[in-house]
Protein backbone atom coordinates (compact mmCIF):
# COMPACT_ATOMS: atom_id res chain seq x y z
CA UNK A 1 0.00 0.00 0.00
CA UNK A 2 1.61 3.15 -1.10
CA UNK A 3 1.03 5.89 1.67
CA UNK A 4 2.06 9.97 0.84
CA UNK A 5 5.11 11.35 1.33
CA UNK A 6 5.75 14.04 4.00
CA UNK A 7 5.01 17.18 3.61
CA UNK A 8 7.44 19.59 2.93
CA UNK A 9 8.29 21.40 6.18
CA UNK A 10 7.06 24.86 6.08
CA UNK A 11 7.74 27.64 7.96
CA UNK A 12 4.91 26.64 10.12
CA UNK A 13 5.34 23.55 10.94
CA UNK A 14 8.94 24.27 11.31
CA UNK A 15 8.08 26.55 13.84
CA UNK A 16 5.68 24.57 15.90
CA UNK A 17 6.94 22.88 19.08
CA UNK A 18 6.14 19.40 20.22
CA UNK A 19 4.61 20.38 23.11
CA UNK A 20 2.44 22.81 21.04
CA UNK A 21 1.09 19.99 19.00
CA UNK A 22 0.25 17.87 21.78
CA UNK A 23 -1.74 21.12 23.17
CA UNK A 24 -3.41 21.85 20.04
CA UNK A 25 -4.47 18.02 19.88
CA UNK A 26 -5.75 18.56 23.97
CA UNK A 27 -7.55 20.93 23.17
CA UNK A 28 -9.63 19.62 19.44
CA UNK A 29 -10.28 16.02 21.75
CA UNK A 30 -12.43 17.97 24.44
CA UNK A 31 -14.33 19.48 22.03
CA UNK A 32 -18.54 18.87 22.95
CA UNK A 33 -19.64 19.43 19.47
CA UNK A 34 -17.67 16.38 18.59
CA UNK A 35 -19.69 13.96 16.24
CA UNK A 36 -19.45 9.82 16.86
CA UNK A 37 -17.26 9.61 14.00
CA UNK A 38 -13.85 8.50 14.92
CA UNK A 39 -10.71 7.42 13.20
CA UNK A 40 -8.21 4.27 13.83
CA UNK A 41 -4.13 5.26 14.32
CA UNK A 42 -2.12 2.36 14.21
CA UNK A 43 0.09 1.81 17.75
CA UNK A 44 3.21 1.11 15.79
CA UNK A 45 3.06 3.89 14.07
CA UNK A 46 5.15 6.91 15.25
CA UNK A 47 2.74 9.24 15.22
CA UNK A 48 0.97 9.64 18.61
CA UNK A 49 2.69 10.68 22.15
CA UNK A 50 1.93 8.33 25.18
CA UNK A 51 -1.98 8.31 24.52
CA UNK A 52 -2.76 6.00 27.60
CA UNK A 53 -2.24 8.88 29.81
CA UNK A 54 -2.12 11.79 27.47
CA UNK A 55 -5.29 14.09 28.11
CA UNK A 56 -6.27 14.66 24.58
CA UNK A 57 -6.61 10.64 24.02
CA UNK A 58 -10.34 9.98 24.36
CA UNK A 59 -9.29 6.68 22.88
CA UNK A 60 -11.97 7.74 19.97
CA UNK A 61 -9.72 6.96 16.69
CA UNK A 62 -7.41 4.26 15.32
CA UNK A 63 -3.95 5.45 14.90
CA UNK A 64 -1.40 2.77 14.58
CA UNK A 65 2.38 2.47 13.90
CA UNK A 66 3.75 5.69 14.57
CA UNK A 67 2.62 6.12 17.76
CA UNK A 68 5.49 5.84 19.07
CA UNK A 69 8.08 7.71 17.22
CA UNK A 70 5.45 10.85 17.56
CA UNK A 71 5.41 9.86 21.65
CA UNK A 72 9.07 10.09 21.78
CA UNK A 73 9.44 13.20 19.65
CA UNK A 74 6.48 15.39 22.07
CA UNK A 75 8.14 13.53 25.15
CA UNK A 76 11.73 13.93 25.27
CA UNK A 77 13.26 17.01 26.23
CA UNK A 78 14.23 20.02 23.45
CA UNK A 79 18.38 19.80 22.63
CA UNK A 80 20.25 22.63 22.31
CA UNK A 81 18.85 26.13 20.23
CA UNK A 82 15.54 24.61 21.84
CA UNK A 83 15.61 22.16 18.70
CA UNK A 84 13.76 18.57 19.21
CA UNK A 85 15.58 15.89 20.66
CA UNK A 86 14.08 13.38 18.67
CA UNK A 87 13.25 13.67 15.12
CA UNK A 88 10.18 14.45 13.55
CA UNK A 89 8.04 11.38 12.94
CA UNK A 90 6.78 10.97 8.81
CA UNK A 91 3.59 10.35 7.55
CA UNK A 92 1.13 8.30 9.19
CA UNK A 93 0.70 4.24 8.35
CA UNK A 94 -2.35 2.72 9.06
CA UNK A 95 -1.71 -0.24 6.38
CA UNK A 96 -1.06 -2.49 9.60
CA UNK A 97 -4.77 -2.20 10.82
CA UNK A 98 -6.38 -2.65 7.89
CA UNK A 99 -6.87 -6.17 5.89
CA UNK A 100 -4.40 -6.26 2.42
CA UNK A 101 -7.88 -5.70 0.65
CA UNK A 102 -8.19 -2.01 2.12
CA UNK A 103 -11.56 -2.12 2.71
CA UNK A 104 -12.18 -3.62 7.06
CA UNK A 105 -10.39 -2.73 10.14
CA UNK A 106 -8.61 -6.16 11.82
CA UNK A 107 -8.93 -5.01 15.13
CA UNK A 108 -6.77 -6.40 17.26
CA UNK A 109 -6.53 -5.29 20.80
CA UNK A 110 -4.13 -2.72 21.39
CA UNK A 111 -2.83 -2.18 18.14
CA UNK A 112 -4.75 0.90 17.53
CA UNK A 113 -6.10 4.32 19.08
CA UNK A 114 -8.74 6.35 18.85
CA UNK A 115 -9.15 10.10 18.42
CA UNK A 116 -12.06 12.28 16.93
CA UNK A 117 -12.38 14.04 13.14
CA UNK A 118 -10.91 17.31 14.38
CA UNK A 119 -7.69 15.48 15.79
CA UNK A 120 -7.49 13.19 12.60
CA UNK A 121 -7.99 15.95 10.39
CA UNK A 122 -5.16 17.83 11.85
CA UNK A 123 -2.53 15.27 12.27
CA UNK A 124 -3.22 14.27 8.18
CA UNK A 125 -2.84 18.52 7.52
CA UNK A 126 0.32 18.00 9.46
CA UNK A 127 1.92 14.62 8.76
CA UNK A 128 -0.12 13.34 5.46
CA UNK A 129 -0.27 10.05 5.41
CA UNK A 130 -3.10 6.94 6.21
CA UNK A 131 -5.24 5.94 4.84
CA UNK A 132 -8.17 7.14 7.07
CA UNK A 133 -10.20 4.05 8.77
CA UNK A 134 -12.93 5.82 10.15
CA UNK A 135 -15.12 4.11 12.83
CA UNK A 136 -18.87 5.36 13.94
CA UNK A 137 -19.79 4.73 17.03
CA UNK A 138 -22.91 4.40 19.32
CA UNK A 139 -23.89 5.28 22.56
CA UNK A 140 -25.57 1.94 24.51
CA UNK A 141 -27.00 2.80 27.82
CA UNK A 142 -26.17 0.43 30.43
CA UNK A 143 -28.39 -0.60 33.45
CA UNK A 144 -27.42 -2.34 36.29
CA UNK A 145 -29.49 -5.08 37.57
CA UNK A 146 -29.14 -4.21 41.77
CA UNK A 147 -29.89 -0.25 41.23
CA UNK A 148 -30.86 2.10 39.12
CA UNK A 149 -27.61 3.78 38.01
CA UNK A 150 -27.49 4.45 33.82
CA UNK A 151 -24.22 4.43 32.35
CA UNK A 152 -23.11 5.40 29.53
CA UNK A 153 -21.06 3.21 27.07
CA UNK A 154 -19.80 4.32 23.82
CA UNK A 155 -18.23 1.50 21.05
CA UNK A 156 -17.74 1.32 17.62
CA UNK A 157 -21.05 -0.30 16.21
CA UNK A 158 -17.96 -2.99 14.71
CA UNK A 159 -17.13 -3.86 18.23
CA UNK A 160 -17.92 -7.32 18.93
CA UNK A 161 -19.76 -8.47 22.07
CA UNK A 162 -16.75 -9.74 23.39
CA UNK A 163 -15.45 -6.61 23.07
CA UNK A 164 -18.47 -5.05 24.87
CA UNK A 165 -18.13 -7.33 27.76
CA UNK A 166 -14.43 -6.33 28.55
CA UNK A 167 -15.41 -2.64 27.65
CA UNK A 168 -18.41 -3.29 30.43
CA UNK A 169 -16.46 -5.30 32.86
CA UNK A 170 -13.71 -2.37 32.97
CA UNK A 171 -16.05 0.55 33.59
CA UNK A 172 -18.21 -1.42 36.30
CA UNK A 173 -15.22 -3.09 38.34
CA UNK A 174 -17.11 -6.30 37.97
CA UNK A 175 -15.13 -9.54 36.60
CA UNK A 176 -15.66 -10.97 33.01
CA UNK A 177 -16.63 -14.70 35.21
CA UNK A 178 -19.56 -12.57 37.25
CA UNK A 179 -21.03 -10.37 34.20
CA UNK A 180 -24.16 -11.71 32.24
CA UNK A 181 -25.26 -8.33 29.88
CA UNK A 182 -28.87 -9.23 28.04
CA UNK A 183 -30.84 -6.61 25.48
CA UNK A 184 -32.91 -4.69 27.29
CA UNK A 185 -34.97 -3.26 24.69
CA UNK A 186 -38.21 -1.09 26.47
CA UNK A 187 -36.84 -2.11 29.91
CA UNK A 188 -37.79 -5.98 29.10
CA UNK A 189 -34.99 -8.73 29.80
CA UNK A 190 -34.07 -9.77 26.27
CA UNK A 191 -31.77 -12.03 25.55
CA UNK A 192 -28.42 -12.93 26.81
CA UNK A 193 -25.38 -11.85 24.84
CA UNK A 194 -23.09 -14.51 24.42
CA UNK A 195 -19.20 -13.10 26.06
CA UNK A 196 -17.28 -15.33 23.62
CA UNK A 197 -18.95 -14.28 20.18
CA UNK A 198 -17.74 -12.10 17.34
CA UNK A 199 -20.26 -10.58 16.40
CA UNK A 200 -20.61 -7.17 15.86
CA UNK A 201 -23.26 -5.09 17.78
CA UNK A 202 -24.55 -4.03 14.81
CA UNK A 203 -25.05 -7.51 14.03
CA UNK A 204 -26.91 -8.28 17.03
CA UNK A 205 -29.28 -5.17 16.69
CA UNK A 206 -27.48 -3.26 19.11
CA UNK A 207 -28.40 -0.10 18.01
CA UNK A 208 -27.91 3.89 19.23
CA UNK A 209 -29.23 4.64 22.53
CA UNK A 210 -30.20 0.85 23.44
CA UNK A 211 -30.81 0.09 26.63
CA UNK A 212 -28.71 -3.02 27.83
CA UNK A 213 -28.70 -5.39 31.14
CA UNK A 214 -26.36 -6.47 33.23
CA UNK A 215 -26.35 -8.94 35.38
CA UNK A 216 -23.84 -9.94 37.98
CA UNK A 217 -22.99 -13.60 39.11
CA UNK A 218 -23.63 -12.60 42.92
CA UNK A 219 -25.19 -15.82 44.58
CA UNK A 220 -25.46 -15.94 48.18
CA UNK A 221 -26.57 -11.85 48.20
CA UNK A 222 -30.60 -11.65 47.91
CA UNK A 223 -32.68 -10.64 50.89
CA UNK A 224 -35.49 -11.86 52.69
CA UNK A 225 -38.73 -10.61 52.01
CA UNK A 226 -40.10 -9.39 55.38
CA UNK A 227 -43.97 -10.66 55.25
CA UNK A 228 -44.84 -9.43 58.71
CA UNK A 229 -42.75 -9.35 61.68
CA UNK A 230 -40.52 -12.39 60.15
CA UNK A 231 -37.46 -10.55 60.62
CA UNK A 232 -36.54 -13.52 63.44
CA UNK A 233 -37.28 -16.20 60.66
CA UNK A 234 -35.34 -14.56 58.02
CA UNK A 235 -32.26 -13.93 60.18
CA UNK A 236 -31.86 -17.12 60.90
CA UNK A 237 -32.38 -18.48 57.46
CA UNK A 238 -29.59 -16.33 56.39
CA UNK A 239 -27.08 -18.27 58.79
CA UNK A 240 -28.26 -21.59 57.79
CA UNK A 241 -28.10 -20.57 53.77
CA UNK A 242 -23.96 -19.50 54.55
CA UNK A 243 -23.64 -22.74 56.44
CA UNK A 244 -21.53 -24.55 54.07
CA UNK A 245 -23.14 -28.41 55.04
CA UNK A 246 -26.58 -26.94 54.72
CA UNK A 247 -25.73 -25.13 51.32
CA UNK A 248 -24.29 -27.82 49.53
CA UNK A 249 -26.81 -30.80 50.80
CA UNK A 250 -29.92 -28.57 49.55
CA UNK A 251 -28.49 -27.27 46.50
CA UNK A 252 -27.73 -30.54 45.17
CA UNK A 253 -30.40 -32.69 43.35
CA UNK A 254 -32.05 -34.15 45.87
CA UNK A 255 -35.49 -35.12 45.94
CA UNK A 256 -37.01 -34.57 49.25
CA UNK A 257 -40.34 -35.68 50.55
CA UNK A 258 -41.66 -33.98 53.66
CA UNK A 259 -42.83 -30.77 53.18
CA UNK A 260 -40.53 -28.65 55.21
CA UNK A 261 -37.58 -29.81 53.78
CA UNK A 262 -38.59 -29.44 49.99
CA UNK A 263 -39.83 -26.19 51.00
CA UNK A 264 -36.40 -24.73 52.92
CA UNK A 265 -34.04 -26.57 49.55
CA UNK A 266 -36.53 -24.35 47.15
CA UNK A 267 -36.12 -21.34 49.19
CA UNK A 268 -32.34 -21.67 49.51
CA UNK A 269 -32.14 -22.12 45.45
CA UNK A 270 -34.13 -19.10 45.15
CA UNK A 271 -31.44 -17.04 47.53
CA UNK A 272 -28.66 -18.18 45.84
CA UNK A 273 -29.73 -17.91 42.10
CA UNK A 274 -27.87 -15.26 39.60
CA UNK A 275 -29.41 -12.06 39.70
CA UNK A 276 -32.05 -12.34 42.54
CA UNK A 277 -32.26 -9.10 44.68
CA UNK A 278 -35.15 -10.92 47.24
CA UNK A 279 -37.21 -13.53 48.01
CA UNK A 280 -40.73 -13.44 49.74
CA UNK A 281 -40.75 -17.04 51.45
CA UNK A 282 -44.43 -17.00 51.72
CA UNK A 283 -44.21 -21.09 50.39
CA UNK A 284 -41.45 -21.70 53.23
CA UNK A 285 -43.40 -19.84 56.07
CA UNK A 286 -46.55 -21.87 55.34
CA UNK A 287 -44.56 -24.57 55.83
CA UNK A 288 -42.99 -23.85 59.16
CA UNK A 289 -46.50 -23.02 60.09
CA UNK A 290 -47.55 -26.49 60.16
CA UNK A 291 -44.34 -27.87 60.75
CA UNK A 292 -44.41 -25.97 64.33
CA UNK A 293 -47.59 -24.52 65.15
CA UNK A 294 -46.27 -22.36 67.58
CA UNK A 295 -44.78 -19.71 64.50
CA UNK A 296 -48.22 -19.30 63.33
CA UNK A 297 -49.29 -15.67 62.24
CA UNK A 298 -47.13 -12.94 61.96
CA UNK A 299 -46.01 -12.30 65.62
CA UNK A 300 -42.70 -11.42 67.11
CA UNK A 301 -40.74 -14.38 67.43
CA UNK A 302 -36.60 -15.21 68.97
CA UNK A 303 -34.70 -16.47 66.63
CA UNK A 304 -33.06 -19.34 68.34
CA UNK A 305 -36.29 -20.71 69.37
CA UNK A 306 -37.03 -20.91 65.16
CA UNK A 307 -33.80 -22.04 64.16
CA UNK A 308 -34.12 -25.21 66.45
CA UNK A 309 -37.68 -25.74 65.50
CA UNK A 310 -36.07 -25.77 62.41
CA UNK A 311 -33.24 -28.13 62.58
CA UNK A 312 -35.46 -30.75 64.29
CA UNK A 313 -38.09 -30.14 61.09
CA UNK A 314 -35.33 -30.65 58.98
CA UNK A 315 -33.72 -33.64 60.41
CA UNK A 316 -36.56 -35.78 60.41
CA UNK A 317 -35.19 -36.64 56.41
CA UNK A 318 -31.56 -36.30 56.20
CA UNK A 319 -28.83 -36.42 58.90
CA UNK A 320 -27.20 -33.69 57.28
CA UNK A 321 -28.05 -31.74 60.68
CA UNK A 322 -25.78 -33.92 62.84
CA UNK A 323 -23.04 -31.26 61.33
CA UNK A 324 -24.59 -29.16 64.36
CA UNK A 325 -24.92 -31.65 66.56
CA UNK A 326 -22.45 -32.37 69.41
CA UNK A 327 -22.24 -33.64 73.23
CA UNK A 328 -21.64 -32.76 76.52
CA UNK A 329 -20.35 -34.83 79.53
CA UNK A 330 -22.55 -34.11 82.71
CA UNK A 331 -21.09 -35.10 85.91
CA UNK A 332 -22.91 -35.46 89.27
CA UNK A 333 -20.82 -35.72 92.02
CA UNK A 334 -21.58 -36.91 95.87
CA UNK A 335 -19.28 -33.82 97.90
CA UNK A 336 -19.40 -36.93 100.85
CA UNK A 337 -18.24 -39.53 99.62
CA UNK A 338 -16.57 -38.36 96.08
CA UNK A 339 -18.80 -40.91 93.78
CA UNK A 340 -19.53 -39.61 90.20
CA UNK A 341 -21.92 -40.52 87.70
CA UNK A 342 -21.01 -39.49 84.47
CA UNK A 343 -24.24 -39.18 81.64
CA UNK A 344 -23.69 -37.44 78.04
CA UNK A 345 -26.13 -34.94 76.44
CA UNK A 346 -26.90 -33.82 73.11
CA UNK A 347 -26.95 -30.56 71.87
CA UNK A 348 -27.49 -28.32 68.92
CA UNK A 349 -26.20 -24.92 70.29
CA UNK A 350 -25.15 -24.15 73.67
CA UNK A 351 -26.82 -21.22 75.62
CA UNK A 352 -24.52 -19.08 77.56
CA UNK A 353 -25.45 -17.27 80.59
CA UNK A 354 -25.07 -13.59 80.45
CA UNK A 355 -24.28 -11.19 84.04
CA UNK A 356 -27.80 -10.32 85.34
CA UNK A 357 -25.86 -6.78 86.78
CA UNK A 358 -24.99 -3.96 84.62
CA UNK A 359 -21.90 -5.18 83.14
CA UNK A 360 -19.76 -2.82 80.52
CA UNK A 361 -18.30 -5.72 78.66
CA UNK A 362 -17.10 -9.74 79.12
CA UNK A 363 -15.82 -12.57 76.79
CA UNK A 364 -17.39 -15.18 75.01
CA UNK A 365 -15.10 -17.59 77.10
CA UNK A 366 -15.81 -16.01 80.24
CA UNK A 367 -19.60 -16.87 79.76
CA UNK A 368 -18.45 -20.22 78.49
CA UNK A 369 -16.97 -20.60 82.14
CA UNK A 370 -19.66 -19.71 83.60
CA UNK A 371 -21.83 -22.32 81.52
CA UNK A 372 -19.35 -25.08 82.29
CA UNK A 373 -18.58 -24.20 85.86
CA UNK A 374 -19.72 -26.57 88.73
CA UNK A 375 -22.81 -25.18 90.63
CA UNK A 376 -24.50 -27.75 93.69
CA UNK A 377 -27.86 -28.43 92.93
CA UNK A 378 -30.67 -27.80 95.49
CA UNK A 379 -32.47 -29.55 97.98
CA UNK A 380 -35.23 -30.13 96.11
CA UNK A 381 -33.14 -32.24 93.25
CA UNK A 382 -31.33 -34.40 95.28
CA UNK A 383 -29.20 -37.17 94.00
CA UNK A 384 -29.34 -40.62 95.12
CA UNK A 385 -26.06 -41.83 95.23
CA UNK A 386 -25.12 -44.97 94.68
CA UNK A 387 -22.71 -45.26 97.02
CA UNK A 388 -24.49 -43.63 100.33
CA UNK A 389 -27.64 -45.49 98.96
CA UNK A 390 -29.64 -42.35 100.07
CA UNK A 391 -30.41 -38.94 98.51
CA UNK A 392 -27.18 -36.59 98.33
CA UNK A 393 -27.14 -32.77 97.95
CA UNK A 394 -24.59 -33.44 94.48
CA UNK A 395 -22.70 -31.17 92.49
CA UNK A 396 -23.39 -30.81 88.86
CA UNK A 397 -20.15 -30.52 86.33
CA UNK A 398 -20.63 -29.65 82.52
CA UNK A 399 -17.76 -30.79 80.34
CA UNK A 400 -17.63 -30.62 76.43
CA UNK A 401 -17.12 -34.32 74.73
CA UNK A 402 -17.51 -34.26 71.58
CA UNK A 403 -17.34 -30.82 69.41
CA UNK A 404 -19.71 -30.27 66.63
CA UNK A 405 -18.55 -29.43 62.90
CA UNK A 406 -20.94 -26.42 63.07
CA UNK A 407 -20.80 -24.76 66.86
CA UNK A 408 -23.82 -22.50 67.72
CA UNK A 409 -23.72 -20.19 70.78
CA UNK A 410 -26.74 -17.98 71.63
CA UNK A 411 -25.98 -15.28 74.01
CA UNK A 412 -29.04 -15.33 76.96
CA UNK A 413 -29.79 -11.68 76.33
CA UNK A 414 -33.70 -12.08 77.46
CA UNK A 415 -34.05 -12.86 81.42
CA UNK A 416 -37.50 -13.97 82.27
CA UNK A 417 -39.27 -13.72 85.40
CA UNK A 418 -42.74 -13.89 86.49
CA UNK A 419 -43.92 -10.59 85.62
CA UNK A 420 -41.56 -9.08 82.95
CA UNK A 421 -38.88 -10.25 80.36
CA UNK A 422 -35.74 -7.99 80.44
CA UNK A 423 -33.25 -7.92 77.79
CA UNK A 424 -29.20 -7.55 78.43
CA UNK A 425 -27.00 -5.45 76.23
CA UNK A 426 -24.31 -6.35 77.40
CA UNK A 427 -21.40 -6.13 74.95
CA UNK A 428 -19.67 -9.80 74.33
CA UNK A 429 -16.46 -9.94 72.70
CA UNK A 430 -16.27 -12.61 70.69
CA UNK A 431 -13.19 -13.69 68.26
CA UNK A 432 -14.22 -13.96 64.18
CA UNK A 433 -10.82 -15.69 62.79
CA UNK A 434 -9.76 -17.76 65.67
CA UNK A 435 -11.85 -19.18 68.66
CA UNK A 436 -9.95 -21.61 69.95
CA UNK A 437 -11.52 -24.19 72.61
CA UNK A 438 -8.50 -26.85 73.17
CA UNK A 439 -8.76 -26.21 76.93
CA UNK A 440 -12.00 -27.26 77.63
CA UNK A 441 -11.70 -30.88 76.25
CA UNK A 442 -9.80 -33.34 78.28
CA UNK A 443 -7.94 -35.07 75.57
CA UNK A 444 -5.70 -31.87 74.76
CA UNK A 445 -6.65 -31.94 71.14
CA UNK A 446 -7.14 -28.89 68.66
CA UNK A 447 -10.43 -27.34 68.79
CA UNK A 448 -10.09 -24.21 66.06
CA UNK A 449 -13.25 -22.42 64.79
CA UNK A 450 -14.07 -19.76 62.63
CA UNK A 451 -16.51 -17.18 62.79
CA UNK A 452 -18.69 -17.27 59.95
CA UNK A 453 -22.68 -16.17 60.50
CA UNK A 454 -23.98 -14.00 63.21
CA UNK A 455 -27.73 -13.61 64.02
CA UNK A 456 -28.33 -10.11 65.46
CA UNK A 457 -31.03 -8.40 67.85
CA UNK A 458 -31.75 -5.03 67.90
CA UNK A 459 -34.05 -2.63 70.07
CA UNK A 460 -35.89 -3.76 73.23
CA UNK A 461 -38.24 -6.46 73.93
CA UNK A 462 -41.03 -5.84 71.51
CA UNK A 463 -40.19 -3.21 69.60
CA UNK A 464 -36.99 -5.02 68.73
CA UNK A 465 -35.44 -5.94 65.34
CA UNK A 466 -33.46 -9.10 64.02
CA UNK A 467 -30.59 -9.09 61.18
CA UNK A 468 -27.64 -11.07 60.59
CA UNK A 469 -24.15 -10.94 59.36
CA UNK A 470 -22.53 -13.81 57.13
CA UNK A 471 -19.10 -14.54 55.14
CA UNK A 472 -19.70 -15.44 51.82
CA UNK A 473 -18.76 -19.17 51.33
CA UNK A 474 -16.46 -18.77 48.07
CA UNK A 475 -14.40 -15.65 49.86
CA UNK A 476 -13.68 -15.55 53.38
CA UNK A 477 -12.88 -11.93 53.38
CA UNK A 478 -16.13 -10.61 52.34
CA UNK A 479 -18.81 -10.20 54.84
CA UNK A 480 -22.41 -8.92 54.52
CA UNK A 481 -25.51 -7.41 56.95
CA UNK A 482 -28.87 -8.92 55.65
CA UNK A 483 -31.53 -6.25 56.77
CA UNK A 484 -35.04 -8.11 55.78
CA UNK A 485 -34.52 -7.68 51.72
CA UNK A 486 -31.59 -5.30 51.87
CA UNK A 487 -28.18 -6.46 51.73
CA UNK A 488 -24.77 -4.49 51.79
CA UNK A 489 -21.00 -5.14 52.26
CA UNK A 490 -20.25 -4.41 56.32
CA UNK A 491 -16.24 -4.17 57.29
CA UNK A 492 -15.36 -7.29 59.80
CA UNK A 493 -14.93 -4.54 62.45
CA UNK A 494 -18.52 -3.79 62.89
CA UNK A 495 -19.56 -7.71 63.59
CA UNK A 496 -18.96 -8.05 66.85
CA UNK A 497 -21.52 -5.94 68.53
CA UNK A 498 -23.33 -5.14 71.52
CA UNK A 499 -26.75 -6.91 68.81
CA UNK A 500 -24.82 -10.24 68.57
CA UNK A 501 -27.29 -12.81 69.54
CA UNK A 502 -26.58 -15.92 67.84
CA UNK A 503 -22.52 -16.77 67.04
CA UNK A 504 -22.03 -19.30 64.19
CA UNK A 505 -19.24 -21.27 64.17
CA UNK A 506 -17.65 -23.67 61.52
CA UNK A 507 -14.45 -26.05 62.34
CA UNK A 508 -11.09 -24.83 61.05
CA UNK A 509 -9.51 -27.35 58.53
CA UNK A 510 -7.35 -29.51 60.11
CA UNK A 511 -8.89 -29.16 63.86
CA UNK A 512 -9.85 -32.13 65.91
CA UNK A 513 -13.60 -32.16 66.62
CA UNK A 514 -14.41 -35.91 67.51
CA UNK A 515 -13.11 -35.91 71.39
CA UNK A 516 -14.79 -39.45 72.41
Amino acid sequence: MTIPNAPAPTAENASRLPAEEARILSELATNPNETDSYFAVSKRSSLLPNLDSASWCDSNVCVCRWYKSWQKYVDEPLGGGGAAAAPRPGPIDNSDIIETDGRSLAVKEKNYLLVNQQVWKTLVEWYNGGPPVPRTFIILLLSHARDDDVTFIRLPKQASIRELYQKVCARTGVSQEKARIRDYYNMSKGQLLDPLSNKSLEESGLLMNRDILLEVEERGLAGLVNLGNTCYMNSAIQCLAHTSPIHEYFLRDHTHQAELARAFGELLKELWSSGTNAVAPRVFKTKVDKAAPQFTGHYQHDSHELLLALLTGLHQESDIVNVFQGQCKSSLVCPVCGETANTYEPFTSLSLPLPSTPTWSISLLSCLDEYLAQEPLGPDNMWLCPQCKEQRQANKKLDLWKLPEILVFQLKRFKTSKYFVKKIDTFVDFPVDELDLSKYVEKGESCLYELYAVSNHDGGIGLGHYTAYAKMIDDDNEWYCYDDSLVSPVHESEIVSSAAYLLFYRKRVGSDMDLS
